[in-house]
């Protein structure tokens, strides 16, 4: 862990990573630390890098951006979504970096054979709230997508249970293996790690949705600083070589059920094979 308590270097061949404490992308604790998907890409990129020290400094999550954007210091992070706003203060990779499934509802197992719904076809995340009449569970303030997030804000007969603070992943993945709520709405890998990290994988499966587009991509981003610049086109470089190893994909799907990893193996096989 000392690698995460460096102080920041400005020195041209130093790259400061932002690290925030958000399973399964950084695992900082538990009996999966070291194993997140975004720190292990990051390992590949040091391994690809040798004559650059990367240095990794924790921030909180609500902090992360600001630091990346802030034109004082020159930080990196991994797995950023491209915005005009973000653009102004962040330079972006061209590559991308990481490639995940897009939002997907958690559920009981139980539930699944009840309602005689086929966990391989995407579901109508509409009907399932407004016509099946399933009690959803959300964290406060969280995006999930234009066309997910217009179905929340219009169901408003909808029995929908928010919950705010750090941890509502947690809580809401326990309030579902003792079906207190019907389904949970998150991200494929975050799914899956929670409910092998609490010992409920066994008893909870996933959904895709219909109204998610298939993908998500994030990319490098840096300070827009003649710095951060340098490191970009470095950066971007680098991630072309490890993209073509198996041990990118592997991390990659590291963190997903065995029904989704399919899905998303056999985009990455299509996108390498385009290059």
């Amino acid at each position: 862990m000392f690698l995460y308590a460096l102080p920041v270097s400005a020195t041209s061949n130093t790259i400061n990573w932002v690290v925030v404490d958000f399973a399964p992308y950084y695992i900082l604790s538990d009996q999966f630390i070291g194993t997140g998907r975004d720190e292990s890409i990051i390992s590949l990129l040091e391994q690809e890098l040798p004559s650059y020290t990367f240095n990794r400094v924790i921030f909180p999550s609500s902090r992360a951006l600001l630091e990346v954007s802030n034109p004082n210091k020159t930080y990196c992070m991994l797995s950023l979504y491209q915005s005009d706003h973000r653009r102004q203060h962040i330079t972006f990779s061209e590559e991308s970096s990481t490639l995940g499934l897009s939002p997907s509802v958690a559920i009981h197992k139980n539930l699944i054979d009840k309602l005689e719904l086929d966990q391989q076809i995407p579901q109508s995340f509409n009907s399932l709230l407004n016509n099946k009449k399933l009690t959803l569970g959300i964290s406060m303030s969280r995006s999930y997508g234009l066309e997910i997030d217009k179905v929340i804000n219009n169901s408003a007969d909808a029995s929908i249970i928010i919950r705010p603070g750090r941890d509502t992943l947690s809580s809401l993945t326990y309030m579902l293996n003792k079906q207190r709520i019907d389904i949970l709405l998150g991200y494929p890998s975050e799914h899956f790690y929670m409910a092998k990290k609490m010992g409920f994988d066994t008893e909870l499966t996933q959904l895709q949705l219909q109204e998610a587009s298939d993908f998500s991509l994030g990319y490098i981003g840096c300070t827009n600083t003649d710095q951060g610049k340098e490191h970009i086109a470095l950066l971007n470089k680098a991630l072309m070589k490890v993209k073509q190893t198996n041990a990118y994909n592997d991390i990659l799907l590291r963190w997903l059920p065995e029904h989704l990893k399919p899905i998303l193996a056999h985009h990455l096989h299509k996108s390498a094979s385009r290059k």
